[in-house]
């Protein structure tokens, strides 16, 4: 009986989130009403508040458990590991499975990094990938001497131009895969910027 429950609590959450979407991407997060998203889902305004307080509460609860999900998988992430593959010109497996996860969710990311969207999320997902990736750098210890730019502005370069790739992958309906998404930022990260032009 309670894995029957557990099924239809899945079920009313799921045709929420759909209608959310859907309701965002019309009039934008601060626009969307309770009565907005009940009537869209076609389901009761108690149901909702079984779940949730509001909608920035279930906005808020979605958005956390999406992030959580992304983090466990970038905590993985080993930048030796990332150098390793790309010398091989092979995509990151570990990183290969961040993207799958976007792609499993694909709607909500979408819409969170749109138009209509939350520009602080998008914040977020960039400080997570300076802490927890970036952030390892000091475990290698790159000497002054090695580095041709200061740290700072290699990791706000590595950062920015990272997440704008996985951006412009959302943006365009994710048309490639992915392993696709992953043996690009593979090539990119072991030839550089330029080389990757064809600019040798």
């Amino acid at each position: 009986m309670s894995e029957k429950i557990d099924r239809r609590k899945a079920r009313t959450k799921q045709l929420l989130h759909e209608a959310l979407i859907i309701l965002i991407q019309e009039k934008g997060s601060d626009g969307v009403t309770v009565t907005d998203i009940t009537n869209r889902a076609d389901i009761n305004r108690g149901t909702f508040y079984l779940h949730y307080r509001d909608v920035a509460d279930m906005l808020e609860q979605w958005k956390e458990e999406a992030f959580e999900h992304i983090r466990s998988l970038v905590r993985q992430l080993d930048v030796m590991e990332l150098r390793e593959y790309a010398q091989r010109d092979e995509p990151y497996p570990k990183m290969v499975s961040i993207f799958e996860e976007i792609a499993r969710n694909a709607p909500f990311f979408k819409t969170m990094f749109g138009p209509k969207g939350d520009p602080a999320y998008m914040t977020q997902y960039r400080e997570l990938m300076i802490s927890h990736i970036f952030g390892k750098m000091d475990y290698y210890k790159p000497t002054r001497e090695g580095l041709l730019v200061p740290l700072d502005y290699l990791i706000a370069y590595i950062s920015s131009a990272n997440l704008g790739v996985v951006m412009h992958w959302i943006q365009t309906d994710f048309q490639q895969s992915p392993q696709e998404i992953g043996h690009i930022l593979s090539r990119i990260f072991n030839h550089g910027p330029l080389a990757s032009m064809g600019l040798k």
